[in-house]
């Protein structure tokens, strides 16, 4: 079960790192169309600040777009329609189904997990969210598979299973 539980937190460790890679690269694709210096270290910068959950695309996007302020106003205009239009991407398609896939989470889960994660914690819950909801299958399937769905009749604990609540005597 602890090898289910740290397949599942690197799976959402990889899913991260996959959807940071497509969004520096993207933004370095955008930034160079759009002609903005240094578009490969800002693509870098969206991309490691993108790891960052709920604050991290947005402080990421606004480097980007002030940096495109300073080319002209049209690459302004462009970038900040990019990241609009991406982080909408990013939540509703690429996580869902990236950390889905990698957390092996059905998509729905994944997206509740994280506002109920938001809702209980603010960021940390943010960045536990899915990992915690992948440990909780995890526990839950081998609950299911190895006792049929049900609990002992009576609580024990350690190896030789003594019974966890002593008899009032």
């Amino acid at each position: 079960m602890a090898g289910d539980c740290a397949k599942s937190i690197t799976g959402y460790i990889s899913g991260n790192l996959l959807i940071s890679l497509i969004c520096g690269l993207l933004t370095w694709l955008v930034l160079s169309i759009m002609d903005v210096p240094f578009a490969g270290l800002i693509a870098l910068f969206v991309a490691v600040a993108d790891l960052i959950p709920l604050v991290g695309a947005t402080v990421g996007a606004l480097v980007a777009i002030v940096a495109a302020a300073v080319q002209s106003v049209p690459a302004l205009v462009v970038v900040a329609i990019f990241f609009v239009a991406y982080q909408q991407l990013e939540n509703h398609v690429l996580q869902p189904v990236i950390l889905a896939r990698t957390v092996k989470l059905n998509p729905l889960a994944v997206l509740v997990s994280i506002l109920v994660g938001v809702e209980l914690a603010g960021v940390l819950g943010a960045l536990l969210a899915i990992p915690v909801a992948g440990i909780v299958q995890v526990v839950l399937r081998d609950v299911w598979d190895h006792r049929g769905g049900q609990t002992k009749d009576e609580v024990t604990v350690g190896e030789d299973e003594r019974p966890a609540v002593q008899p009032a005597g």
